[in-house]
């Protein structure tokens, strides 16, 4: 019973503290890019209490999927945070719902979600904005699975508790090659996923390349945008949980130090993608995405080599 409640507290807290992460980074690509930007830190909190209050619309040729997308967004971007061990272990109830599976179809079923609520918008923009989500899934997600697989077969575990363990103790860690090229794919997919140039554009939501964002207003629009959010930081988890999982014992500490580390990281990416130049979606992928699924590849085979 204690870890299902540690596994709400950890969500919740994340959840609150996630939007100033977001605002952060806003505010230092504003000072980066020599603009004024936000006041402070704050304005992410300020738009979502804005739209909030807002009531809710929606086009006429909409259906149930439309409408019910912004809280399965927000839902699936809640249950991926809920995966990540932070605050209980393998021997409560809730170690069992921590799983690199659980995460994976998880995260496809908030594409899938993405996607189909862009369809059925019937704006064709909004459905070419989803499929360029699902494209950016194509090159992205076959690098996560190889990755993720490098560090499943070296841990004989699929439970993400017991992959932390694994890490801790020596077992499995950086002086295996196959894990330490394994962290450098999947830390490029972490980039790609946390919405950054050229792949993505933070300030575009209202743009062809969010999708449905452009056609969610008021509510639903502010739950959608946290949803996203989320995702971000779910995936900011999952390498800090596999590849950089030192942290206290102490559920409330262990707590603490992980929104730390997840809002450096955060915001450390911001750095990275105000100095390069923004391309068109497959021009970007093409020439970036082939090296780190060559790069996960070659920890695969370094793996099956006994390397």
């Amino acid at each position: 019973m204690d870890s299902i409640l540690f596994m709400i507290l950890q969500v919740i807290s994340i959840v609150l503290i996630a939007p100033l992460f977001d605002g952060m980074a806003r505010k230092l690509r504003a000072k980066l890019q020599s603009r004024e930007g936000a006041p402070d830190f704050f304005q992410t909190y300020r738009d979502i209490s804005k739209l909030l209050k807002r009531s809710r619309t929606a086009p006429s040729c909409a259906h149930w999927v439309f409408k019910t997308g912004p809280f399965a967004l927000f839902a699936a971007g809640a249950a991926l945070l809920a995966t990540i061990p932070i605050t209980y272990s393998s021997n409560s109830f809730a170690g069992a719902y921590a799983d690199v599976l659980v995460f994976i179809y998880l995260g496809a079923l908030l594409r899938f979600a993405f996607g189909a609520t862009s369809i059925d918008s019937g704006n064709p923009f909004a459905g070419v904005g989803g499929g360029r989500e699902q494209i950016l899934g194509i090159f992205v997600e076959p690098v996560i699975m190889i990755s993720l697989l490098v560090v499943i077969l070296l841990a004989g575990t699929t439970n993400l508790v017991e992959i932390q363990h694994l890490v801790r103790s020596g077992e499995i860690g950086y002086h295996t090659p196959a894990f330490a090229i394994a962290s450098i794919s999947f830390l490029w997919a972490v980039y790609v996923e946390t919405g950054r140039k050229p792949y993505d554009l933070a300030e575009a939501e209202q743009e062809l390349q969010e999708g449905v964002l452009g056609e969610y207003s008021g509510s639903d629009f502010s739950i959608a945008h946290a949803a996203l959010i989320l995702k971000q930081v779910a995936i900011i988890g999952l390498f800090l949980t596999i590849f950089e999982p030192w942290n206290f014992e102490n559920p409330f500490l262990a707590l603490i130090v992980f929104i730390l580390k997840v809002g450096i990281f955060y915001v450390a990416a911001v750095f990275i993608d105000n100095f390069g130049p923004r391309f068109k979606v497959l021009t970007s992928l093409k020439n970036s995405a082939i090296p780190p699924l060559i790069i996960s590849i070659i920890a695969l085979i370094l793996y099956v080599v006994g390397v």
